[in-house]
């Protein structure tokens, strides 16, 4: 049995612009005294094509850890966009949360995150309000549902926003050696769409022995690194509509 298991997880300030740093308020309960912190990571996906694109953003300890709830905010620097191939700057990539134990991994949670590029900025208003990751079963794992995802082509005060740049246009400039400004990349996370594995460790072993027993995991396609580094090998469950014979039914969290 996991002696840590995610209850929530709260994307803030998003969309945003990619500049910015990622915030993701966090809230998780430990069932059982632990001897050591937790280390949460941060990882932003490069490259679809190559892993060495992949910057952490973000290593923090925390703990001590109590028994009980808790909840913290887990911020990290956008990344640095002078890491990441131009052809990679804007389109579809990934974002990981992270957490180990004793530094073996015990669970990941992944977002899509979709970049776009305007020829003038389209923050014009504040964001969006923030989405939720639905509560996870401790005896199923991650319960998945269908939300609502804010779009960044809205209306303000009558002002119709900024159109992004089609990836035509994009490739163009791309050609022509133009420099592609990342204060004009606009990030949103596809926080209604976040995909959770969980895996079984070792919660009293020391940190270089076997940990892994066993994954459950909602996963997606294997086609490019970036689906990879949000999926495994096991066969994955998806719980979007369904509960478990002991009646439990997945919660659904609404956006505001």
């Amino acid at each position: 049995m996991a002696l840590v298991n995610i209850t929530n997880v709260t994307v803030l300030d998003n969309p945003t612009v990619f500049t910015n740093p990622f915030q993701f308020e966090v809230e998780f309960e430990c069932l059982g005294a632990l001897e050591d912190d937790l280390e949460w990571k941060v990882t932003y996906v490069g490259s679809a094509e190559d892993q060495t694109h992949d910057q952490v953003l973000e290593e923090v300890m925390v703990g001590p850890v109590p028994v009980g709830v808790s909840k913290f905010v887990l911020q990290a620097d956008g990344p640095d966009a002078a890491l990441i191939p131009v052809n990679d700057m804007v389109g579809l990539t990934v974002v990981l949360i992270t957490c180990f134990y004793r530094e073996k991994e015990f669970v990941r949670i992944g977002y899509y995150v979709n970049n776009e590029y305007y020829h003038t900025s389209p923050l014009q208003s504040a964001p969006p309000s923030p989405a939720t990751v639905p509560p996870q079963s401790p005896s199923l794992g991650v319960a998945i549902l269908p939300g609502q995802i804010s779009s960044p082509h809205r209306t303000v005060q009558g002002a119709v926003q900024p159109q992004p740049v089609s990836a035509e246009e994009l490739q163009e400039m791309i050609n022509a050696g133009r420099h592609i400004e990342s204060s004009h990349v606009y990030r949103n996370i596809l926080c209604d769409k976040p995909r959770v594995t969980r895996f079984q460790i070792d919660w009293t072993s020391s940190m270089h022995s076997a940990d892994v027993g066993g994954i459950m995991s909602v996963q997606m396609g294997n086609e490019e690194h970036m689906h990879d580094a949000m999926e495994q090998s096991e066969p994955a469950e998806e719980l979007m509509d369904t509960g478990d014979e002991a009646g439990y039914q997945p919660q659904q969290v609404l956006m505001s």
